[in-house]
Parts: C-alpha cells; sequence; structure tokens
C-alpha cells in the first residue's frame, strides 16, 4: 500500500507571504508556522486531495520550474514528513 497524505483543510489556514517565507496560521492548533519553500508550494499543489508524494512531485513539475537533476520525490517525501508532524498534513489510507 502506497502512503497518501491529505493537506489541512484551506478554510483552516490563513497565509500571509512574508519575504522568501510564508506564514500559516492553522485555525485548529491556534498556531502560526513559518514555512520556506518548497513547503507553501507542497501545500498548494495537494489542495484538499489525498495525494502520494509521486502525485505531489509530479504536481509540482507540472506548475513549477524546477531543476532537473534533483530528486523531487524524495525532497517531497522528507517535506510531507516535517508537515505532517505539524499537524498541517495528515497520513491517510492509500
Amino acid at each position: 500500500m502506497t502512503q497518501k497524505y491529505r493537506a489541512a483543510a484551506n478554510d483552516n489556514l490563513i497565509w500571509h507571504d512574508l519575504d522568501s517565507m510564508t506564514l500559516l496560521f492553522h485555525r485548529t492548533s491556534g498556531i502560526t508556522h513559518m514555512l520556506a519553500d518548497p513547503a507553501p508550494a507542497i501545500l498548494e499543489v495537494m489542495e484538499e486531495h489525498s495525494l502520494t508524494a509521486a502525485e505531489v512531485a509530479s504536481r509540482l513539475t507540472a506548475t513549477f520550474d524546477l531543476e532537473s537533476d534533483i530528486d523531487v520525490e524524495d525532497i517531497v517525501i522528507a517535506r510531507l514528513e516535517e508537515l505532517s508532524k505539524l499537524g498541517l498534513v495528515s497520513r491517510v489510507p492509500g
């Protein structure tokens, strides 16, 4: 079974861009998170769908101009795990 992830509902998030960082207030937890790229982009392309890391990587590649010599999926997996620990992404059954 492939692990899927789901981002927190958009109506529970308040976004504010701040130079190279993004401030993200999570209403459910009451916590404001400071996120650096690619975390905000990952949440953006996930919308409110349950996706695998490969699907998120594919959406990122289609949406943004990414370097061709990097393993996008490995980076996405690491960021999804971090976002999961923050409560901004949930693991869901695949």
